[in-house]
């Protein structure tokens, strides 16, 4: 025999009854309550119904999150080989003037994309439903542009640094 729960709507104590009882009384506040054949059911197939859109809702937002957080990564991979690779050029075409031009602008380049990179990026940050609890949604704006900006400072720094260890090791 199978037996159904419920809250009592008066009292919100647990109500025990078997499917095919029309009435039952609650245990706690005496309420005698009339039971619908199937409402339960419907209630409960709603409820996961809304529980498997609120998981697919937060799921396309972790992959959007994923998909931006990769794209950053890639910047600063991008920035730390773009960083050793200026200052070996600088380095190995100082008595030549098209190797030594060609370092300089890449770090120019470098330069002006810690500015711009950031800038850009933070814009770009995927827009959190309101189904998403706080502490997971990223942040935006200006706090996150100068997070990032301060990284790819920090990246380019460490690719210096190995590009300077190449050129004593050479």
């Amino acid at each position: 025999m199978e037996i159904m729960a419920m809250k009592c709507p008066n009292c919100s104590g647990d109500i025990n009854y078997s499917p095919s009882q029309r009435v039952t009384k609650c245990p706690y506040c005496d309420s005698v309550l009339n039971i619908k054949e199937g409402s339960d059911r419907a209630v409960l197939e709603r409820t996961k119904n809304e529980f498997k859109n609120i998981e697919h809702i937060r799921y396309e937002y972790a992959r959007s999150v994923q998909h931006w957080k990769t794209l950053t990564y890639l910047y600063y991979g991008l920035v730390f080989v773009l960083t050793i690779t200026a200052f070996l050029l600088l380095d190995f075409f100082r008595n030549h003037s098209g190797g030594y031009n060609l370092g300089g602008i890449i770090f120019m380049m470098l330069c002006i994309s810690f500015l711009a990179v950031p800038a850009v990026f933070s814009k770009t940050v995927p827009i959190p439903p309101k189904e998403v609890e706080q502490p997971l949604r990223l942040r935006s704006g200006l706090p996150a542009a100068v997070r990032m900006t301060v990284t790819a400072l920090l990246v380019a720094l460490g690719g210096g640094f190995i590009a300077y260890l190449i050129m004593e090791i050479l």
